[in-house]
């Protein structure tokens, strides 16, 4: 088979531009833990920044409970929805705490908090859930914050039901950072990935609303021990918004067979070799961690 200048030409143009267009979408997909996102909107990679760092925050002091008027920010968005409806959503000028559940735990937020809530609204402007997540890295010698992570609400735009801000915000810290203990790392930890100036450091995780259930027990997984929120359980509950964790809460509180009532059906499976795995693991030296 012949073939013309010409035509072995076109065919070599033809490589270079499908060769320049794979390398290109490379060059411009970015993805974390095998999803997209977009660079405008998220960064998943670290903010460094080197600056004193006190997370004994200045206990909010009500001189007068009944007569006490929570600072509001103003910000109140033209709403899109129909009048009528929009009448009955106004905007909210503090948090609802109906109980003691905060009692003795209400403080004054600091840069960290507000950068958590002012991601939270750049969250909602982007098509992501209301809510969004800051991990500060404290080195134990100097008490400096040394590096922070950011990280939104991505349920809806990865199709991904656990992509809530604080468990894509510890992925991205351990990951980077190649451990899982945000609890305590040690600068002699051969797989540490990220320099720090001392022998040790932690993480506290600051995040715009109450955790959910599946967020407070993946922190605490990670063994962060100070968490940090300002919307309360109940905020994100209100009409118009309608997150409410409530359902989750009492049903984990029931006995399985009772969980029925609440629309879940567990049950105990008894097998052979429903031990196998644990009697390897606790009779072997190697894989402990």
């Amino acid at each position: 088979m012949q073939f013309s200048k010409k035509g072995i030409a076109s065919c070599l143009a033809a490589l270079f531009t499908i060769l320049s267009c794979n390398l290109q979408a490379q060059a411009g997909e970015k993805k974390f833990f095998g999803d997209n996102y977009d660079t405008e909107f998220t960064q998943v990679t670290h903010y460094d920044c080197d600056e004193p760092y006190d997370s004994n925050l200045e206990p909010l002091v009500k001189k007068d409970l009944f007569s006490y008027i929570q600072p509001w920010s103003g910000y109140c968005n033209k709403s899109d929805r129909p009048e009528d409806e929009a009448k009955r959503l106004p905007c909210q000028t503090s948090n609802i705490k109906p109980s003691l559940k905060y009692a003795g735990v209400e403080v004054i937020g600091n840069k960290w908090m507000r950068m958590a809530c002012e991601h939270a609204l750049k969250s909602v402007q982007n098509g992501g859930g209301p809510f969004s997540t800051v991990i500060v890295q404290v080195d134990d010698d100097s008490k400096k914050a040394i590096r922070y992570w950011i990280s939104h609400n991505a349920v809806v735009m990865w199709k991904d039901p656990t992509a809530h801000g604080e468990v894509t915000a510890i992925r991205q810290a351990c990951k980077e950072l190649n451990v899982i203990n945000l609890g305590r790392i040690e600068k002699s930890d051969p797989n540490l990935k990220l320099s720090q100036p001392g022998a040790t450091s932690h993480c506290e995780l600051y995040t715009s609303a109450e955790p959910c259930p599946m967020c407070y027990c993946a922190t605490r997984w990670a063994r962060i021990d100070k968490i940090f929120f300002s919307a309360t359980v109940y905020d994100a509950a209100t009409q118009g918004v309608n997150f409410s964790d409530e359902p989750i809460y009492a049903e984990m509180s029931l006995n399985y067979a009772d969980r029925k009532k609440m629309g879940s059906y567990c049950f105990q499976c008894t097998l052979d070799n429903s031990l196998d795995a644990f009697n390897h693991y606790k009779r072997s030296a190697a894989g402990k961690y």
